[in-house]
Parts: structure tokens; sequence; C-alpha cells
């Protein structure tokens, strides 16, 4: 049986020439449901590295990131 499709999807996409942080950046999702669900995120950085540095210019980058959510039903489907 195939998963089914998120019942809630995010995805968002940028990129940029360049970038610079003035300040470090902290970056968190906390994705919340008042019900059970299930969460699948996905992201992809081009030019960027996995911790990024204040004064430092980063060129030709980009950066797309989603978030799906799946509510889990009450009867465990």
């Amino acid at each position: 049986m195939t998963e089914r499709a998120p019942d809630v999807e995010i995805a968002a996409a940028v990129k940029a020439d360049e970038l610079r942080f003035e300040v470090k950046p902290e970056i968190e999702v906390v994705p919340y449901s008042n019900a059970p669900a299930s969460v699948e995120r996905s992201s992809q950085r081009d030019n960027l590295p996995p911790q990024l540095e204040e004064g430092v210019t980063y060129r030709d980058i980009s950066v797309s990131w989603s978030i799906g959510v799946r509510l889990e039903d009450a009867e465990g489907d």
C-alpha cells in the first residue's frame, strides 16, 4: 500500500546572488499538532555550509525547505 500524501504541506525556496549575516542566525522549526500526527521534513542548501558564520558573504546560494504533516486517523489507519 502506498503512503498517502500529507494532510498539510508547506514549502519554500529562495535563491540569492549574495547572502551575509551580521549575526549568526538561530533557526528552529517546531511542528505542532493537537492530534496524533507524523512529520516529514526536507531541506537542501547549495553553497551554504552546515554552520553559518557571521560576517561571511556566501555567493550564489539556494535553499529549499519543506515540511509535511500527516494526521493519524483516530482508528489507526
